[in-house]
């Protein structure tokens, strides 16, 4: 699974508006409620990669369903048969997501 996770391009300005929207006058606001650094709320509202983490907090505290805003997110199947000892291992699958704003 990745370690990271970022805002599509096309929810940018979405995600900007939920910012003062939820009381927050500025970024550096959202960085002492979180926890966060001012360098990861700036990624996260730029729609570069930020962590699983930090970017489900970030929604949280701006009522934001992450699902929704993400380019892609990657749901991991597990292989469909179990594994002996003489076959090969298999790498799990991706299939990614995308969001749906407009």
């Amino acid at each position: 699974m990745p370690k990271s996770i970022k805002v599509s391009n096309d929810c940018i300005q979405q995600v900007n508006m939920a910012l003062g929207v939820n009381g927050y006058p500025n970024q550096r606001a959202l960085a002492y409620d979180t926890g966060l650094s001012l360098t990861t709320i700036s990624n996260f509202l730029t729609g570069k990669p930020v962590s699983y983490t930090s970017f489900e907090e970030l929604c949280r505290r701006l009522n934001l369903d992450w699902r929704e805003i993400t380019t892609s997110v990657e749901v991991i199947f597990p292989p469909p048969r179990i594994r002996t000892n003489t076959q090969k291992k298999t790498k799990f699958k991706s299939i990614p997501r995308l969001g749906n704003c407009n």
